[in-house]
């Protein structure tokens, strides 16, 4: 969904950015977010080898697995909570010495995409792990990948239940997806949204977002 230069400088606004960081930006991400005609045909690149062991976030640099207890910023964080919104944009042709790019938050595969005018089917497909396949006690060898274009998405109000406090996990259907919700009682609302819907949000709400749309805009080192 085009969004003009002005609807981009309310959304930043609203996220907290300055006067002048919001009109900096927004002049950057106009250019990012020109309208294009859907291709008639999505392409499907294979999914590409995750580097658990020493991966980071292609838009955070947090780990993609979930760090040993103390070991990142001093923090504890439950058995497989990172990997169990594991993301990656599989690449047609390598860039920047990549097949691939990974993100341990849906939020930051879109929010990236959105920044650099990836576009999912052209060159790229956009992977996420099924949250509801997955068993944080398996950790990575549990991450079942699928396309981000079939899944679903589940929107929950409750803070800081997937990292990044991003709110949204993918699952393959509905009803896959009320399921899960229905084993955290405290979730609050619920949404369930599909993935052109995502990509009509963004860019999503995270933690740090200004400054890490800033960052990848070139505006802040």
């Amino acid at each position: 969904m085009y969004k003009n230069r002005r609807e981009v400088m309310k959304m930043l606004a609203a996220l907290g950015a300055s006067g002048a960081l919001s009109q900096v930006l927004a002049q950057h991400m106009q250019q990012q977010m020109q309208p294009a005609p859907m291709p008639a045909n999505l392409e499907t690149i294979p999914a590409k080898t995750i580097p658990w062991e020493q991966g980071t976030c292609d838009f955070c640099e947090m780990p993609l697995k979930t760090p040993a207890p103390g070991a990142w910023m001093g923090r504890t964080f439950a058995p497989g909570f990172f990997e169990q919104t594991y993301s990656q944009i599989a690449l047609k042709e390598a860039a920047k010495g990549k097949e691939a790019y990974h993100f341990e938050s849906i939020a930051c595969m879109v929010n990236y995409a959105w920044v650099y005018g990836l576009r999912d089917g052209v060159g790229s497909t956009f992977y996420v792990a099924d949250r509801g396949a997955y068993d944080p006690a398996k950790g990575p060898a549990a991450v079942n990948l699928i396309p981000a274009r079939q899944a679903v998405y589940l929107w929950g109000e409750k803070r800081a239940w997937v990292v990044m406090d991003a709110k949204i996990a993918a699952f393959k259907n509905a009803e896959a997806a009320m399921a899960f919700a229905r084993t955290i009682p405290d979730l609050g609302r619920t949404r369930v949204l599909d993935w052109q819907t995502l990509l009509d949000l963004a860019p999503l709400p995270e933690m740090n977002l200004v400054n890490l749309l800033a960052k990848h805009a070139g505006l802040l080192k």
